[in-house]
């Protein structure tokens, strides 16, 4: 965790309550996207660690590949807009807030970032199965017209010679489908 300006963080014995306890002069954060970043605190269990921080406005996200990596792969550009409005949430919400819950808004939003791109990275997957299948019977279908195109009379009247039922099956296994998305799926995948 980065701050940019530093506090006595002495370590009182028997008095310690949080890393930044009572620290002024913070103003602005640098932290990794991860859940239970901030543990709880004291018999009372609360998130103790930004209390009487009352000039902490600012978070910002530790730059780390997986996460831009993952949102600039979404499908939609507007999911990646929402979870770009949501990062950028808690830099309009902490001001407003009390110093005694601004370590449990911070760990609020972090999950509700996560939720958010793990919700995404669902859809995503999803939406790419069903391409999948999609991929896999435009091959098929390509596969069986090049084969009817073979197959027609050279006198120029089609339908000559019906692709039999066992035919479009093996039609279908030998369409390359399964090579292809083999090679394509893992470029499209999301972690």
């Amino acid at each position: 965790m980065l701050v940019s300006e530093t506090c006595d963080i002495t370590r009182r014995q028997g008095d310690w309550k949080g890393a930044f306890d009572f620290c002024a002069a913070l103003r602005r954060i640098v932290i990794p996207l991860k859940d239970d970043i901030f543990p709880l605190i004291g018999r009372h269990q609360r998130y103790t660690q930004f209390e009487y921080c009352v000039n902490l406005t600012a978070v910002d996200i530790a730059i780390t590949g997986g996460i831009h990596t993952t949102v600039s792969s979404f499908l939609l550009e507007s999911w990646r807009d929402e979870i770009k409005e949501e990062i950028g949430r808690i830099n309009q919400v902490l001001p407003k807030t009390p110093h005694s819950d601004k370590t449990a808004q911070i760990c609020q939003w972090i999950r509700s970032v996560l939720g958010r791109i793990e919700h995404y990275k669902a859809e995503h997957n999803r939406l790419l199965k069903e391409a999948t299948a999609l991929l896999e019977l435009a091959l098929w279908k390509a596969k069986l017209d090049e084969k009817h195109v073979n197959d027609t009379k050279g006198d120029g009247t089609e339908g000559a010679i019906e692709v039999e039922k066992s035919g479009r099956s093996d039609q279908r296994i030998t369409s390359g489908a399964s090579i292809v998305i083999k090679n394509v799926l893992p470029f499209l995948k999301l972690g």
